[in-house]
């Protein structure tokens, strides 16, 4: 199984894409990039990745492949993910099958718009974001990373590593981690 990691066109935050992307590599999970367009795409320090795939051919071709979906913050993702119907129907149907849905920096805007945070407890990156989660209706904690049924957001990438690793925990199926409704959350 593989992480599906969302990425904008343009501008996306460097080390939200670089440091998962590593940890990935180092514990073996494999994973694919997509976007609105193929091709190579800059974070705004300058890396550059290449993404094959579109939101729109995942949709078309499916996602059983996937077990996680990634979602990289950065000024690009408010411009180009945020309302992107495209993403959001994949976040709504990673959600529906019960897959990790995954967030970083201002990226949990998009996971929240796609209604999937509506009462859910959640964090992102301070600032104007936090009013745009709180219009959707999501629950806001002052936490750098949250996580519960299945969804995982980070405030940025001072905690890339540890949010890569909470994805990580979730293909491996670590027994001693096993997040469930009946608990109230994970924040830390």
């Amino acid at each position: 199984m593989k992480v599906l990691i969302a990425i904008p066109p343009e501008k996306f935050r460097d080390e939200e894409l670089l440091i998962p992307v590593k940890k990935f590599q180092e514990a073996g999970v494999t994973y694919e990039l997509a976007s609105t367009h193929t091709g190579v795409v800059m974070g705004v320090l300058g890396k550059k990745a290449k993404v094959n795939r579109t939101f729109e051919d995942v949709l078309l071709s499916g996602i059983d492949d996937y077990y996680a979906l990634m979602i990289v913050g950065g000024p690009g993702t408010q411009v180009h993910l945020w309302n992107n119907r495209h993403l959001i129907e994949l976040i709504q149907i990673f959600h529906k099958k019960e897959k990790v849905v995954a967030a970083i920096d201002n990226a949990p805007i998009v996971v929240a718009k796609a209604g999937i945070l509506k009462k859910k407890i959640a964090t992102v990156a301070p600032g104007q974001t936090v009013r745009e989660m709180m219009v959707e209706d999501a629950i806001i904690q002052n936490k750098p990373l949250v996580y519960k049924d299945k969804i995982v957001t980070a405030s940025g990438f001072e905690v890339a590593e540890q949010f890569a690793s909470i994805l990580i925990r979730y293909e491996k199926e670590d027994p001693e981690f096993t997040p469930t409704s009946s608990k109230a959350g994970f924040a830390f």
